[in-house]
């Protein structure tokens, strides 16, 4: 395969060409577009803004769990008939049809049915169909993330977090109603960002029949222990439940910001799997400190908790995304297993912890040790999955009859990590190569890398004095066979 053909295969629908103006214009889409449905998720889950200064907390917990309901009710349905459904993307009558349904239920549930004292009997079928909406918004931009490649889905999923914290807070000053109506309106906003950024993307690729796509549980596994860790956490907060929901939002900005000034400060030393490395001895000292935590100091568990939570979430939903993109793996049925797993914990954990409630048990010490050190195990199990999960491979790619398939995306990534082992390249030196053999210009090598100019300028001197090469047609020529 020449290098040429694998550019189509990399890009077969990307229809930016040309067009710098409109490509400029919507590249911020991508991130802004998920942080609003991230957004539009924390703003629901914070009684102050949803349904701001009517609060009744059985409605509350209602909303919530019916929420929860929908989500895996509507995941689960993707797990089952991800196949006939193909590509998310392309179907926009449904997709609009979804989040308008979802825009409707919110507003109607925060505006209507909570402050009129509907009942648990309203309430719970009408946050049902709410969801369903989100669940739909979630898988959309996972298809859109899955398309980015390694560099672009860290850089937009940080940049995501930020812009979700900050819709949060603005939201969060306005008066009742118009905080309810701008939470609303969130989702529509998000879907109108995932169409328009599809025009910019790669198309996934369809399922091919006969071929097996594998599923990385382990990673999955991860995810909903640190759901049900995080929901459980909140079990500390005496008579505060929906404080857990502030703090997640906090979380989720200083997650994104940490990120990106890491990303940014350790450019070509920056390894996706330290993200887990980071989270997990947040989550053991979040644990650790529960034995020694007056009852209204449980936020220092529920902040940490929430912190380690969000990490891990942004870790396996970016490692995720990179398998995707590598192996070409459609990512509905592999996003939805993955989301459905950790909204069942979430839910478990939430209804543990509003048992623990009715007890004594959190005020005995023994029992808080006890919890503490469950907690710890549970967060070491953690680590074994994690250390021993694969590395992201052959192994994960398409195979028919048992036999591993490659596609043109994997071959093409796997002659670069070889020409990187040959000569020695570093991990950007290697990123900036598989641009060039992709024909990239050095404004859209800039842009997709988050680097200026001069920057890319003394990492393509560095590469071809590497590779003994003077020009980009002689980089290509290392990709013909």
């Amino acid at each position: 395969m020449k290098s040429s053909d694998v550019v189509r295969a990399l890009a077969p629908a990307d229809q930016a060409g040309e067009d710098e103006p409109l490509s400029a214009l919507m590249y911020p889409l991508r991130f802004l577009g998920m942080g609003l449905l991230i957004a539009w998720l924390c703003c629901t889950h914070v009684a102050s803004i949803f349904p701001g200064d009517v609060f009744d907390p059985a409605l509350r917990s209602a909303f919530d769990t019916g929420m929860r309901i929908g989500d895996i009710g509507t995941f689960l349905a993707f797990v089952l008939f991800a196949p006939r459904i193909g590509r998310l993307s392309r179907h926009k009558a449904f997709s609009w049809a979804a989040v308008a349904l979802t825009t409707a239920g919110t507003a109607a549930v925060g505006l209507a049915l909570i402050p009129g004292g509907v009942g648990e009997a309203g309430i719970i079928p009408a946050s049902i169909v709410t969801a369903i909406g989100g669940a739909v918004l979630f898988c959309l931009w996972a298809e859109a993330y899955s398309q980015m490649g390694a560099t672009r889905t860290l850089m937009y999923g940080a940049l995501s977090c930020i812009a979700a914290a900050a819709a949060s807070f603005l939201i969060s000053t306005m008066e009742a109603p118009f905080g309810v109506i701008a939470t609303a309106l969130l989702p529509l906003a998000s879907l109108a960002c995932a169409h328009l950024s599809f025009r910019l993307l790669p198309t996934e690729r369809a399922v091919a029949k006969g071929v097996h796509y594998p599923i990385p549980w382990k990673l999955i596994v991860i995810m909903a222990i640190a759901g049900l860790l995080s929901s459980f956490s909140g079990a500390f907060l005496s008579a505060t439940e929906y404080v857990g929901a502030i703090h997640r939002v906090a979380a989720t900005g200083i997650v994104g910001v940490v990120i990106l000034v890491m990303a940014v400060s350790k450019r070509d030393r920056f390894d996706a799997r330290f993200l887990a490395k980071v989270g997990l001895p947040v989550a053991v000292v979040a644990f650790a400190v529960i034995p020694f935590v007056a009852p209204m100091q449980g936020y220092i568990v529920s902040v940490l908790m929430r912190f380690a939570y969000v990490w891990f979430t942004f870790f396996v939903l970016l490692m995720l995304a990179n398998i995707c993109y590598r192996f070409e793996i459609p990512s509905l049925r592999l996003f939805a297993i993955a989301r459905a797993s950790s909204e069942a914990a979430l839910l478990a954990g939430i209804l543990v912890r509003r048992a623990l409630w009715q007890t004594d048990l959190l005020a005995d010490p023994t029992t808080l040790a006890g919890f503490a050190l469950a907690g710890i195990v549970l967060v070491l199990v953690c680590v074994v999955i994690w250390m021993s999960e694969k590395s992201v491979n052959g192994g994960w790619g398409a195979s028919a009859d048992r036999l591993h398939v490659p596609g043109p995306r994997e071959r093409f990534m796997s002659r670069c990590d070889d020409l990187a082992a040959q000569y020695d390249l570093t991990a950007r030196e290697t990123e900036i190569m598989g641009l060039i053999a992709q024909r990239k210009s050095r404004a859209e090598i800039e842009q997709e890398l988050f680097l200026s100019q001069n920057t890319v300028k003394t990492h393509v001197r560095h590469l071809y004095a590497k590779l003994g090469v003077h020009s980009k047609t002689a980089v290509i020529a290392l990709f013909e066979e």
